[in-house]
């Protein structure tokens, strides 16, 4: 149910970019507009040191949450970020997080189920953030919150409390004595590190390093709308960041082409941006994404030594051995 939604939701949101795209592609000014952007070095420079630098608190986070900041240096754990986001850029599927756990067992001495435990807690972490930064920059911004929006809203928090409600009933019940074996006590034992740790003081500070790299991430729209005149401040600049990539989730195409370049262009027009601009501003941010993207993830895949034959088995997951409760 979950796949034919996402699929559903990527066939709409690109349906959408192919509109706006008869509607506001024009080369020449798009052109003129990546000039622009190529002739604004401090646009240029904020842009990547404020990406790259949510890269390096995402791996803080990681490991932290991992509990491996004594044991492991942190290039352990900023190259399979980057090999994941440079998956998820040439992929139609985000395959991403299965190369980026494959990496970090390779690269540490975790199990591959604590590696999977930990890179879907962190995608927790991110889920939070982006609704924080959604919600509070809507409310600070005065942004009136579409009806759909709401009802979304409300449904995920519905299906969230409901899957912590039955998780802490058989965890008590656990405590009290029942056995859960296979596939539900190995549920139950990593849903019980996630609260232990998330409750923890540890937990706090990698929850705080998440919600800071993704409003670092919003430098890169902040650049492009300042290189193009745009006014934009930085704090629209992050709450377009954060809408942009929770429609992610309905990536469907290399890179999310076109979910992207929509949601980007719809969280300015919002902001009073006219569609044109907005479009061209979204295609930019994307491709400077991209290129952060092929280069990072191509010098990371060299410096750890990554091999074809072993990317293959890292996105066959499923099919592996390794994986051990």
């Amino acid at each position: 149910m979950r796949k034919i939604g996402v699929t559903l939701g990527g066939l709409v949101l690109a349906a959408l970019f192919v509109w706006f795209t008869v509607r506001w592609f024009h080369g020449k000014l798009i052109g003129e507009a990546a000039m622009q952007l190529l002739h604004a070095p401090v646009s240029l420079m904020l842009m990547t040191i404020g990406y790259g630098l949510s890269f390096w608190l995402k791996a803080l986070s990681w490991r932290l949450y991992a509990g491996r900041e004594k044991q492991d240096p942190l290039s352990r754990y900023i190259h399979p970020l980057f090999v994941s986001l440079l998956i998820n850029h040439l992929l139609p599927v985000k395959a991403g997080d299965l190369a980026r756990t494959g990496l970090v067992v390779r690269s540490t001495s975790m199990r591959w189920d604590d590696a999977l435990h930990s890179v879907a807690a962190m995608r927790v972490l991110d889920m939070a953030s982006l609704l924080l930064i959604g919600s509070a920059g809507a409310f600070v911004l005065g942004i009136e919150a579409s009806p759909w929006y709401l009802a979304l809203l409300a449904a995920g928090v519905l299906v969230a409390a409901l899957g912590w409600l039955g998780l802490e009933q058989l965890r008590k019940q656990q405590a009290a004595g029942a056995k859960n074996r296979g596939a539900l006590g190995f549920v139950l034992h990593h849903y019980e590190h996630l609260r232990l740790t998330l409750a923890s003081g540890k937990g706090t500070i990698a929850a705080l390093l998440t919600l800071a790299c993704w409003l670092l991430e919003g430098s890169v729209v902040y650049g492009v709308t300042r290189a193009l005149g745009m006014p934009i401040n930085p704090l629209e600049a992050i709450w377009v960041t954060g809408m942009t990539i929770a429609g992610q989730i309905f990536h469907i195409t290399p890179g999310g082409i076109g979910t992207y370049e929509t949601t980007l262009t719809a969280s300015l027009g919002i902001l009073g941006a006219a569609g044109s601009t907005a479009y061209t501003a979204a295609l930019l941010s994307h491709g400077f994404k991209f290129v952060f993207a092929y280069v990072t993830g191509t010098v990371s895949i060299v410096m750890s030594a990554v091999t074809w034959a072993e990317l293959r088995s890292w996105l066959r997951l499923g099919k592996r051995e390794g994986i051990r409760k």
